[in-house]
């Protein structure tokens, strides 16, 4: 991971001639320390100061100018206790995760981790389970109609063609005759279509539609609620083996559609069994699984639960990623349905804050750093 880091500050700016990048040097160290500055009180304003103790500034700043980690990370982290910081440079930070992944990658034409309409085309030709597109609307027309024209009498969920974060998704409960979205609003099943067209043509998006997904009943969240989500991050190493590294499962916040942002419990990836709350770290993100522990029972359970089908999971996930080995570190987000573990999308450009803040350990002491070296090796 240290020579993760330095070729991280070696290939800053490689997309630029030589002077645009010494310039681009010069100006990011001199802002650098005000943008600490401003970052640090940005979060003591969000979270507060309970969450962000005044008495932890100095070590924040230091770690900041020393080790080029934005106070954020140091708070969710931990970094002041001894074992921690001293393995400081084998955690892997956001602002430079983007780096690391584009220094490995290998871009493709048609890619279809980054182009969600792509990704199911490449599970339906595959044989692996992924939610049918039943239309697609586009800014400049249709691109699929549904099949008899008009959306069928189900629930449905809609979600940009390209995007992140769960940003742009709507949810369409099929009630009493009519189309009710999450913010409340009927839709009569015929001007469902046009208020589609309307609104990929105003976004500058493709919109897709597909049927809103049930949860498994052994989880024991609402069938019918938001999804509980899992995230299983997985390496393709340089001989081509698929390793999964972590994962963890998203329990959504009430009032919320999808699962970002909730409580969140690690997963052993071997077993598929959650890891116990009990010997999580006491961060900020661990108190969001106290939160989970008490309304979900399927967290609560002595011992700990074991995902539905998770053989299946992995089994899916290493076949998805050997058809996109140009991508070296993935991570695969999953539904638990009734029907057994279905792919969602990938992503390329992951974090890896849940598993470090809750775990307290660096990703560098997992498979993650070992595939990463040997990928490092090619490029001097």
């Amino acid at each position: 991971m240290v020579a993760a880091r330095r070729m991280v500050r070696r290939h800053f700016g490689r997309d630029h001639k030589p002077p645009q990048r010494a310039l681009a040097r010069v100006l990011t160290t001199t802002a650098w320390p005000f943008a600490v500055l401003v970052h640090l009180w940005q979060l003591r304003r969000f979270y507060g100061p309970e969450a962000m103790p005044i008495r932890r500034a100095p070590g924040a700043i230091w770690a900041a100018m020393r080790h080029n980690i934005l106070p954020g990370e140091y708070y969710a982290y931990a970094l002041w206790r001894p074992e921690r910081r001293k393995n400081i440079d084998n955690y892997l930070y956001s602002h430079e995760a983007a780096r690391i992944f584009k220094i490995v990658n290998r871009p493709l034409h048609s890619d279809p981790i980054d182009d969600k309409l792509a990704f199911h085309e490449m599970c339906k030709a595959h044989a692996l389970p992924t939610p049918t597109v039943l239309a697609a609307f586009g800014p400049t027309g249709v691109l699929l109609e549904f099949e008899s024209g008009q959306p069928p009498e189900l629930d449905l969920f809609v979600k940009p063609r390209a995007g992140f974060g769960g940003h742009g998704v709507e949810r369409f409960r099929w009630r009493g005759g009519a189309f009710e979205s999450n913010c409340g609003r009927r839709v009569r099943r015929p001007d469902l279509v046009e208020r589609l067209k309307a609104r990929a043509r105003n976004e500058q998006r493709t919109l897709l539609v597909q049927p809103n997904l049930s949860n498994h009943p052994g989880l024991g969240v609402e069938a019918n609620g938001a999804l509980a989500t899992v995230r299983l991050v997985t390496g393709y190493s340089v001989g081509g083996d698929v390793t999964a590294i972590f994962s963890f499962i998203s329990f959504a916040r009430s009032q919320r559609i999808t699962a970002q942002q909730g409580h969140v419990v690690l997963i052993d990836v071997t077993s598929g069994r959650l890891v116990p709350i009990s010997t999580q770290n006491s961060s900020n993100t661990a108190k969001s699984n106290t939160e989970a522990r008490n309304g979900l029972t399927f967290i609560a359970q002595k011992p700990a639960p074991i995902l539905p089908d998770w053989p299946a999971a992995l089994r899916y996930a290493k076949a998805a990623h050997r058809l996109c080995s140009n991508i070296i570190f993935i991570g695969w987000d999953f539904a638990f349905t009734h029907n057994g573990p279905v792919l969602l999308e990938g992503n390329a450009n992951w974090s890896a804050d849940e598993y470090q803040s809750i775990s307290g350990a660096p990703l560098g002491h997992t498979t993650f750093a070992a595939v990463l070296s040997t990928w490092l090796r090619n490029y001097g």
